[in-house]
């Protein structure tokens, strides 16, 4: 439950400050981004040059490696891989606008790109999930937090030789992970990332991370102020009532990228982990039933309202919405991941698009089109094609 509080919003931001821990920052700049908003690291050194397949330092490995990819760092590091920290799990937050009455949104997977080092002989694993939004949670007397990734309705684990990770000279590419069973229809937001228990003692193995967007990428706001009136009544000294109104005001943090640490407890990545305020390199597969009619699924500042027609026979229509101007990559793949067909839209306005997709090469079967922007929103669909 929401937590009253009198003091003003500049103390909580202190607050908030007070609450973050110490993250080592990358020893080398950002100096570019690519056409998916993520943003290129120029490595000094090739951390794949390692005899055993591992490595101390996480970082962006070549030039073709154009993900920002967190840092695995002794003695600290950033989030979404084997960093020292010990941190057990990575997710992020979409939000479902559809009414009642004309949902039909299932998750049947998640694609996600990382990066990094693996031996071969690894044993080590990830279990990709999909959580229900937990209840919202107070953590003091000031502001609550929107709510964490609650139970788990799907999973998959998969080793991390099989993360898409390339050898010494391959390119690490993208990969999808279908879960054993379909999730139930969803009419409530939810949360899509991984869970994974490393132990990060020095050169432990394996080093991986998954690709992130720019710091500052995100659309959602951090917190929601809200402001409630009351009326009530009071027995004046003469013996009359006499009415009354009074206002409080209470702060949601709005948790859209949480980490889990290595005590077990999920934190906002923004007011836990450094001012955190990205976008994550895993989305969920999502079949909508209804594109035409529904009002869609939101992570930040992209809504995505599925494809039609599904199957495809020559061609689909891809229907999303952009919450600001941004360049948008429609990569089309088999189910494994590997890549079909990509096109590139740029300086697509905000507001509602729909964008054709041709499939009359394609031999009959599943795929997944997968909607990327260049703030590094993104989600995936699965479509049929038949001939």
């Amino acid at each position: 439950m929401r937590k009253l509080f009198i003091l003003a919003v500049a103390l909580l931001i202190n607050a908030i400050a007070f609450a973050q821990r110490t993250v080592h920052g990358p020893a080398t700049a950002v100096n570019s981004v690519n056409d998916l908003g993520f943003g290129i690291v120029k490595a000094t050194s090739n951390a794949r040059t390692t005899a055993a397949g591992d490595t101390v330092a996480l970082t962006n490995i070549a030039a073709a490696d154009t993900p920002l990819v967190m840092y695995a760092i002794p003695g600290g590091g950033y989030l979404t891989g084997t960093d020292s920290f010990g941190d057990q799990g990575f997710a992020e937050r979409y939000d479902i606008n559809m009414a009642a009455d004309d949902s039909s949104l299932t998750v049947i997977g998640v694609v996600a790109e990382f990066h990094g080092v693996v031996n071969p002989l690894s044993t080590h694993t990830v279990s990709f999930n999909a959580w229900a939004v937990g209840v919202p949670s107070a953590v003091s007397a000031t502001y609550a937090y929107s709510g964490f990734p609650g139970f788990s309705f799907d999973s998959v684990v998969v080793p991390f030789t099989q993360l898409g990770i390339g050898a010494t000279t391959a390119a690490d590419t993208i990969k999808a992970y279908l879960f054993p069973v379909v999730s139930p229809t969803l009419q409530n937001s939810f949360f899509i990332g991984y869970t994974m228990i490393y132990s990060y003692t020095g050169l432990a193995g394996d080093t991986i991370g998954l690709a992130c967007s720019l710091n500052g990428d995100r659309t959602s706001p951090v917190r929601t102020i809200n402001t409630y009136t009351y009326s009530d009544t009071v027995l004046n000294v003469a013996g009359t009532d006499s009415a009354i109104t009074f206002t409080v005001t209470d702060t949601t943090i709005n948790v859209q990228n949480a980490t889990q640490w290595s005590d077990g407890a999920w934190h906002d990545n923004y007011t836990d982990n450094d001012s955190l305020y990205n976008n994550l390199a895993i989305y969920p597969i999502v079949v909508i039933g209804n594109p035409t009619g529904v009002k869609g699924v939101t992570k930040n500042g992209l809504t995505f309202f599925g494809c039609y027609p599904d199957p495809a026979v020559n061609s689909t229509n891809i229907r999303f919405s952009l919450l600001k101007n941004e360049d948008v990559t429609i990569q089309l793949t088999d189910m494994a991941g590997h890549s079909m067909n990509t096109i590139k839209e740029t300086g697509l306005a905000s507001g509602e698009h729909i964008i054709p997709v041709n499939t009359s090469a394609l031999p009959s079967g599943n795929y997944l089109c997968i909607v990327r922007t260049s703030g590094g929103d993104g989600i995936a669909t699965k479509i049929t094609v038949l001939r």
